[in-house]
């Protein structure tokens, strides 16, 4: 086995582990901790090459359509040099073990799974090369490095004209020690990094064979139906009778772990109805009328509440103070030049002020929440589930029945949608404590009712931008303050002296030439649960700040897009907001009736710009074609990230359109998708993506980028700018039109 030290360390020693016929070369594959969450995100992974030329590749990763485990095998494929159809991918389990040994499953979260593993996989599959490599050295008894060629897992010994298979060489390259380092395939011979690739998920999709969480079936299974109490923070006050047609009522708690905001710990927050088949469950849930003890402070949990909060905490926050309690409410200090910001807007030629709202935003995964566990009391439990956290899954499978975590058999399945929902194991603890009640397995399902009024929501917020302007028309103040609930406050993190990165980032370090520049975050009261929502703060903070950089260059007279490109200092922005506005053809008139907006910004290591057409439909906007531009420094699969980009772009126009969730007294609102509009295919506008040139040599020192979230924040600052160009009006509270239903 491949040791590899703690993850953020440099690769140090290897070791080899032999078994029978084959080479098998564990590699452990460090990353970067998940975005501020307290989750690994190390990708482990195990290769293995049989003696008839087979080669599998177990990877932790979720799949939830991103195509990261393929992007991996891509990876491996370049150094490994085979052709990457000959790579059989196998979903690896978890393990509670540190450092997590092969092919063991990792969180998947942050658009993280290849740009933290781009080099490591490189190097285990460089590694893996030589060390086969050496075992034909051995067997031909020629040392000399230069007589071997290696081509699509075939070793050529150019003086005898042999050949050997890594198939034929497995045996013995079990029993080497592989080198501590490898020569990678250069840039410039690259056969498959940077090229189209096909996925192998994808037939499995298509000819329905790929296996979702609901697909799975166990011998005597029942089904289980969540019935969740309406509003969040209330508990079952009695155990009501089973109604016709279930088997049994389960009441099941909140447990440690996957408590958010009013969903306290211990709290029986729902019921589970029990039947021998679904509908059989989920008529009986739909009948049964059980008794709620609504606590106090439910009465609070109103959407005009949340807002009268935030314009409140806008002037009268209390500061951040070391060591102390700094409750909801708390102010932190995000960034701060030397020269004082409110001086400088006190002082400026010309001051602009301007608020900006979003509202909580569920996140409709197609695949309902659902989970399959087969318990045997004290024994064994095997589960099967969607998950984005299988590792910490596994933690509280162990927590919630006692057993060890070897006697525990887990199973990801493929994701019908994650976005950041499925990272949460609140649907996991309730399969699991009907199951321990039952005592038979047990099928655990969601309806989509319950999937939208017990999200844990993508924050409201509450965005007020100041920008002072001196006699030439630049910023020379800019202040900029962010009301909203903490993700991670919600889950027990501390928040330093700057607060949650999950609800300034995109608003910190911007390019721009600002002058004196303040950046503030305030936490919050609002307790509805809040999670990590597809591009999370970004989703937020760009849609401010590119918004304002709007109405700035508005008040100016200026371009937008010349605009920012006069004021931006980094050539990467620049080179990234070039390309979009290029591609569209921004110097030029657009179609009669439509109109062009632009914006630029950050996330996740990457940089994307936008470029939105719309045309006017009856008051509302109809997005015609879409302009994207990414950089993500090195791009493994172009196909993969094409895909992920429109995608991430339908996305965002629901949201910016459509998407929002309202309370009253703790209760969501919008329960399904009937009120929940989404675009129609005759809606779907023309995307063009642009994915900026890779450097011609790659250099492990730069951060390469996430790709899978990077379609989200740029488009509704783009959309709004367009629509201001088009109609005159300014759109600064999303969504566009928040009552608008499937009907409309």
């Amino acid at each position: 086995m491949i040791d590899f030290p703690k993850p953020e360390l440099e690769l140090s020693r290897r070791q080899l582990l032999g078994a029978g016929s084959a080479f098998t070369l564990a590699f452990f594959l460090p990353g970067k901790a998940a975005e501020a969450a307290g989750a690994s995100s190390a990708v482990n992974s195990w290769l293995s090459i049989g003696a008839d030329d087979s080669i599998t590749l177990t990877i932790g990763s979720s799949d939830m359509g991103q195509g990261a485990s393929a992007g991996l095998a891509q990876l491996l494929c370049e150094d490994l040099m085979v052709e990457p159809a000959r790579i059989q991918l196998k979903q690896g389990a978890p393990t509670l073990a540190s450092p997590a040994p092969l092919g063991t499953a990792i969180n998947t979260v942050g658009s993280g799974v290849t740009r933290n593993n781009y080099w490591r996989m490189r190097d285990a599959g460089a590694i893996a090369r030589e060390t086969l490599v050496a075992a034909a050295m051995a067997r031909l008894g020629d040392g000399n490095r230069a007589n071997y060629q290696v081509s699509n897992g075939v070793i050529l010994h150019s003086p005898s004209g042999q050949r050997l298979s890594y198939g034929q060489l497995a045996a013995d390259a079990a029993l080497l020690v592989p080198p501590s380092s490898a020569p990678l395939v250069p840039d410039s011979q690259f056969k498959y990094i940077g090229k189209p690739c096909a996925r192998p998920d994808i037939p499995l999709k298509v000819d329905g064979s790929a296996i979702y969480g609901l697909d799975v079936r166990v011998p005597g299974m029942v089904y289980a139906v969540i019935k969740h109490c309406p509003s969040f923070g209330g508990t079952l006050a009695a155990l009501p009778a089973t109604p016709a047609g279930a088997l049994a009522l389960v009441p099941t708690k909140v447990w440690a772990g996957t408590g958010r905001g009013a969903e306290a710990v211990g709290n029986t927050n729902a019921l589970a109805v029990v039947g021998v088949t679904t509908w059989d469950a989920w008529q009986a849930a739909k009948r049964l009328s059980p008794s709620w003890t609504l606590p106090a402070s439910t009465a609070a949990l109103n959407s005009s509440q949340f807002m009268s909060d935030a314009q409140r905490l806008m002037s009268s926050a209390t500061p951040y103070v070391a060591g102390a309690a700094n409750p909801p409410g708390t102010l932190y200090t995000v960034e701060r030049s030397s020269a004082d910001a409110n001086a400088g807007l006190a002082g400026a030629a010309k001051l602009l002020e301007a608020s900006y709202s979003l509202p909580y935003v569920a996140h409709a995964c197609m695949e309902v929440l659902n989970c399959t566990v087969d318990y045997v009391a004290g024994q064994r439990c095997e589960i099967w589930a969607p998950t984005q956290s299988a590792k910490s899954a596994l933690a509280l499978v162990c927590a919630i029945t006692g057993l060890s975590a070897d006697k525990v058999v887990f199973h990801t399945t493929y994701l019908g949608g994650g976005l950041g929902r499925k990272a949460e194991l609140d649907f996991i603890s309730q399969a699991l404590q009907v199951a321990l009640v039952l005592q038979k397995p047990v099928k655990l399902m969601w309806p989509r009712e319950e999937d939208f009024a017990h999200d844990q929501y993508r924050p409201m917020a509450l965005v007020r931008v100041r920008a002072g302007l001196d006699a030439n028309g630049y910023i020379s103040a800019w202040s900029y303050r962010n009301v909203s609930p903490s993700i991670l406050g919600q889950r027990g993190v501390p928040l330093g002296a700057s607060g949650d990165s999950q609800g300034y980032e995109a608003s910190q370090a911007l390019p721009y030439a600002f002058g004196a520049r303040l950046t503030e975050w305030v936490s919050h009261p609002s307790t509805i649960p809040v999670g990590f929502w597809r591009s999370v703060g970004a989703s937020i903070n760009t849609f401010a700040v590119e918004s304002m950089l709007d109405e700035v260059a508005a008040a100016l007279g200026q371009d937008p897009y010349q605009f920012r490109r006069a004021r931006l200092s980094d050539p990467r922005w620049i080179a990234v907001l070039e390309a979009a506005a290029n591609a569209a053809g921004w110097g030029s008139a657009p179609p009669a009736g439509r109109a062009r907006g632009i914006a630029v910004g950050t996330a996740f290591n990457t940089v994307v710009a936008q470029v939105v057409e719309v045309a006017n439909n009856n008051g509302q906007p109809r997005v015609t074609r879409v302009w994207v531009a990414v950089d993500a420094y090195l791009t493994v699969n172009p196909g993969s990230v094409e895909a992920q980009i429109v995608g991430g772009v339908v996305h965002a126009i629901n949201a910016t359109l459509y998407g929002r969730q309202t309370f009253a007294n703790g209760a969501a609102q919008v329960k399904n998708f009937n009120a929940s509009r989404m675009i129609r295919l005759g809606e779907m506008p023309e995307v063009k993506v642009l994915i900026m040139p890779a450097p011609a040599n790659a250099d492990r020192s730069r951060p390469i980028g996430g790709v899978g979230e990077l379609g989200v924040p740029t488009f509704a600052p783009a959309l709004a700018n367009a629509w201001f160009r088009l109609t005159g009006a300014r759109v600064r509270s999303l969504p566009f039109n928040p009552n608008a239903t499937m009907g409309g």
